[in-house]
């Protein structure tokens, strides 16, 4: 088997998020990649054992792997609300539910307002337990800002907010207009292992998943996802987002 044959094995057999860690530590020259995964980690220990090219030509030739084996991105729209004829949709509490129950390493969960949604909280609390590594961005206003976050830890449940990373967007790390009012976190969106994402307007409310008019996107494969994943990380890392303790 040729060295390219063999990259191309490893992309199939790796999640693409790892192949990704694995080509940023081979660019910085490094060859020691340790994974929360033992069987990944063999994969890897075994094809760098093999490996005799340099660091970055290597990276390079995983690259190239990972963008052939990368299948084509796929947009669809997600709606709640009335159906009609024009264009079939699924509606979000659907996909949201898809999402969190395929979702194989991460997830990330950003909403406004959290209330009365027992099946996600369920399947998330299912999630936790497998080992699915979960974070939630939750929002509130300034005024609201205690008593918010006190019902929003109720709605998640003791299991959720033990387990998960919840975050908020702390009042001083926030933009201000003249009058001194804050930004709100207003963002509605899921993404998980850096290659689903979905987008809408809905919050995690029985309201928005059962009977108002919600429009999202759901987009798959392309680097949107991974993309907004890095983002979040590095709001948490510069602290403009900061865990809210139980």
């Amino acid at each position: 088997m040729t060295r390219a044959e063999e990259c191309l094995r490893l992309v199939d057999e790796l999640p693409a998020s790892y192949t990704e860690a694995l080509i940023a530590k081979l660019r910085s020259g490094s060859r020691a990649v340790s994974l929360p995964n033992p069987a990944y980690n063999a994969l890897i220990e075994e094809f760098l054992r093999q490996a005799t090219v340099p660091p970055n030509e290597l990276a390079s030739m995983l690259e190239v792997s990972l963008y052939a084996r990368r299948p084509e991105p796929s947009v669809e729209l997600v709606w709640t609300g009335p159906t009609t004829s024009v264009l079939p949709v699924r509606q979000t509490e659907q996909v949201l539910l898809e999402i969190v129950r395929e979702a194989h390493e991460r997830l990330t969960i950003l909403s406004f307002g959290i209330f009365q949604i027992p099946r996600i909280v369920a399947a998330l609390e299912d999630a936790l337990q497998r080992g699915l590594k979960v974070r939630i961005i939750l929002g509130e206003r300034e005024n609201q800002l205690d008593l918010t976050q006190a019902s929003q830890r109720r709605e998640l449940g003791g299991r959720i907010m033990e387990l998960a990373s919840v975050y908020y967007w702390p009042l001083d790390q926030r933009l201000r207009d003249q009058q001194g009012r804050p930004g709100l976190m207003h963002v509605k969106a899921a993404i998980a292992d850096a290659r689903i994402l979905l987008l809408s307007s809905a919050n995690l409310t029985e309201s928005a998943l059962e009977r108002n008019m919600e429009l999202g996107v759901l987009l798959k494969a392309g680097d949107a996802a991974s993309r907004a994943e890095r983002h979040v990380d590095a709001l948490i890392t510069a602290g403009n987002l900061a865990l809210v303790f139980p």
